[in-house]
């Protein structure tokens, strides 16, 4: 079975073929093109070098989110219209689940992704068969390390982690991924994908969307009350 998977949702346009259960190609560049001006580029050159015509791919991978919000719909809607032209089945994987399942450690893993403003999408997963504990949320990175600082030890992963590597590291029980784990996320998602497939989780073309993760209950409560607060004290400026 040919597997070919894409991803959009982070800063990195990423496309890797699986043929049974070997990676033959991975494709992954971070650069200022946007996501529809290089990816059917990506795919279309990986596909030459590994000599395979789009239609002897059987499954198609679309990686869902959650992430940048326009990045996702582009390698969504590709990954849609290859799978139904070519009337072949498509399946899709969470980013965060993909990220953490190129972690092997006894650890707790928390994958991060950019949503910008110090904020981060997130979820905790664990053990070999990287099950989700904690479904994917966003939180200012503070609010995330400070929720975890006293639940034990967790390896953080992610495009992100770089970014806020020092205050990660400043709780003792918290530690990083090697650089090279932090943007695998196609050639992971392959993986999935067919296992996925094998028990019969395949998604609806038709109904298939890209996973955006709201504001947790809380925050949108409070940006509820600032926003109230900024109406109220307008209109006493105006009395």
């Amino acid at each position: 079975m040919k597997i070919l998977a894409i991803d959009t949702s982070t800063t990195h346009s990423s496309c890797a073929v699986m043929n049974d259960n070997n990676i033959v190609g991975d494709f992954s560049i971070n650069q200022s093109m946007s996501h529809n001006e290089i990816l059917l580029v990506m795919v279309d050159e990986m596909l030459k070098k590994l000599n395979i015509d789009i239609e002897d791919i059987d499954l198609f991978v679309a990686v869902t989110g959650p992430g940048s919000f326009t990045g996702i719909r582009i390698g969504v809607t590709v990954v849609k219209a290859l799978a139904m032209a070519l009337n072949k089945p498509i399946v899709s994987v969470n980013t965060l689940e993909a990220l953490a399942f190129g972690v092997f450690s006894d650890k707790k893993k928390i994958p991060l992704i950019d949503a910008r403003g110090e904020r981060v999408y997130y979820g905790v997963y664990e053990g070999v068969n990287n099950q989700n504990i904690i479904p994917p949320a966003l939180l200012t990175i503070d609010e995330l390390l400070e929720e975890f600082s006293d639940k034990g030890e967790y390896v953080f992963v992610g495009d992100c982690v770089n970014l806020y590597k020092d205050r990660i590291l400043e709780n003792k029980n918290f530690e990083i991924t090697p650089a090279c784990l932090n943007s695998c996320i196609s050639k992971n998602a392959c993986v999935i994908g067919k296992e996925k497939y094998e028990r019969g989780d395949i998604s609806d073309c038709f109904n298939l969307s890209p996973e955006y993760v709201r504001l947790s209950q809380a925050q949108r409560d409070l940006e509820k009350r600032i926003n109230r607060w900024f109406h109220i004290d307008m209109q006493k400026k105006k009395m």
